[in-house]
């Protein structure tokens, strides 16, 4: 028997036989399990990113629905036109007093109300009043619409907002149709 020749210890139709073998094994590798493999860590990757993408809306779905609930405001109505009319000199005495009144029913704490008794005067037939009022921005909205449905109120030339401890202090100047 040769030494050192494997075709002497093995018979060549073998040889081909394991190399058939070994290259099949190789190409099922290289074309089945390899891609398999990457299809798997690629299917993993995305499972967890959907599984945190899960948790995370499981987590804010009640943040959601409570926001969603607060945004739900009963259908607001269209506003209020009443038919126009002016104050009488009687009137305006009274309208400090009522707007102190109106800002308490929406929560405003109103601070200052000054009359402006220099377009009492006037010709143009408007009465000015400033209003400086303390409160929540949200009161602020039916605050107005309550002002705006006065059968004398005319327009509100000016609203400056500012922050303040407590909420939000209001400036208005709030124009009344006078006789």
């Amino acid at each position: 028997m040769k030494t050192g020749k494997i075709g002497s210890i093995i018979a060549p139709q073998s040889l081909i036989l394991l190399a058939i073998c070994c290259a099949a094994l190789l190409i099922f590798l290289l074309f089945i399990i390899l891609p398999g493999q990457r299809l798997s860590a690629e299917l993993d990757r995305d499972i967890e990113g959907l599984t945190s993408r899960i948790e995370e809306q499981r987590i804010l779905s009640p943040v959601f629905k409570n926001l969603f609930a607060k945004t739900k405001v009963p259908g607001t109505q269209s506003l209020p036109a009443p038919t126009r009319t002016k104050l009488t000199r009687a009137e305006i005495a009274g309208m400090p007093k009522r707007l102190q009144e109106l800002g308490a029913a929406h929560q405003l704490n109103v601070r200052e109300i000054i009359p402006e008794v220099n377009t009492l005067t006037d010709a143009s037939g408007r009465f000015l009043t400033r209003l400086t009022a303390v409160g929540q921005f949200i009161n602020l909205r039916r605050f107005l619409i309550d002002v705006g449905a006065f059968p004398y109120f005319d327009s509100i030339e000016e609203i400056d907002i500012r922050a303040v401890e407590g909420g939000e202090e209001f400036n208005l100047k709030i124009w009344l149709a006078r006789e």
